[in-house]
């Protein structure tokens, strides 16, 4: 393993790996709703001065249909100071929309070297974490086989590892959505995979055997019995096959797509496929089939804001 901090429990479980340049990211607020403007989404929270802001989208995604239809996808997001952030947007077929999504926001704190607990260069210091409640960490963690759909064993962000070329992996903030990208027909065939699932939110580490820390007022913040949420990088998925190094992907939403089929549009959400540790987007659940009285209503559109890989260690 690189130079760090190697626990290894012997369980079956991949080691934890502690290594420069892994950072946990600290839980700011999380959103959900429609918008306040045109276009846009702001998030206020308060920021620590100095820390990189991270956007992790639940659903980036937001179809909107009454007499006609149109997509608003996240694309990057800007820092507003140190009071918030703004999340860009853009549609697929031209419209102002106040787009509907969810997510969270999060942020990295600088990365310093202090005079207590274990320093790993470049990686975050969890003695500097000021309150448990800023910590995500891994609520749940094995292998399920989704046949069309499943909701999640526990609330949180999942993300996960498969081998399959020909299904394509989504999230609608609920349920994992899972359809076949082998049929190319109009209507919603549901797929069927095995994952490698984990899932993370807000659950307090607790000391014990191994390692642990704490911050100055007593909490624990960070704990080998209990694995915080960390991630080694970002990647901005495309149709393109891109290798993650066998990491544990991001199951979320990832674009929209319109193929014309038979004279008509078939507008369907996009998401991951995992063949061989390689992800790429492609399309997945059927919103509607839109009558296109010959008007060719071809799009496809990938979100612009990275996600999240983890390393292969939970």
């Amino acid at each position: 393993m690189p130079e760090g901090i190697l626990i290894d429990y012997n369980d079956g479980r991949p080691a934890m790996a502690i290594t420069a340049g892994l950072r946990a990211p600290s839980f700011c607020t999380s959103f959900s709703g429609e918008s306040s403007q045109a276009m846009k989404y702001p998030v206020n929270t308060p920021l620590v001065p100095g820390s990189q802001v991270i956007v992790v989208p639940t659903n980036p995604i937001y179809i909107y249909s009454f007499a006609d239809y149109d997509v608003a996808i996240m694309t990057g997001v800007t820092r507003n100071g140190n009071s918030g952030v703004v999340i860009g947007a853009e549609t697929i077929g031209g419209m102002s929309l106040f787009p509907d999504w969810s997510g969270y926001v999060m942020e990295l704190l600088p990365a310093v070297t202090y005079n207590e607990g274990l320093f790993v260069s470049d990686s975050t210091d969890f003695t500097a974490i000021s309150n448990q409640s800023a910590l995500m960490t891994c609520a749940w963690s094995g292998r399920i086989t989704v046949n069309g759909s499943a909701s999640l064993p526990v609330k949180g962000i999942p993300f996960g590892k498969w081998n399959n070329p020909n299904v394509s992996v989504g999230f609608d903030g609920t349920n994992i959505i899972v359809r076949d990208i082998s049929y190319t027909g109009r209507n919603d065939l549901e797929g069927k995979v095995t994952i490698d699932l984990v899932i993370f939110n807000q659950t307090a580490p607790v000391g014990g055997d191994g390692i642990t820390m704490t911050n100055a007022a007593g909490q624990v913040t960070f704990s080998t019995r209990k694995r915080p949420f960390v991630y080694d990088r970002q990647i901005q998925i495309t149709d393109s096959f891109q290798n993650i190094g066998g990491g544990f992907c991001q199951i979320v939403y990832t674009g929209a797509q319109v193929r014309m089929n038979g004279g008509y549009g078939n507008l369907r959400t996009k998401g991951v496929v995992m063949s061989g540790g390689s992800v790429r987007s492609a399309y997945n659940r059927v919103y509607g089939n839109y009558y296109s009285n010959g008007w060719d209503m071809t799009r496809n559109r990938n979100i612009t804001m990275p996600i999240l890989i983890l390393p292969n260690m939970y």
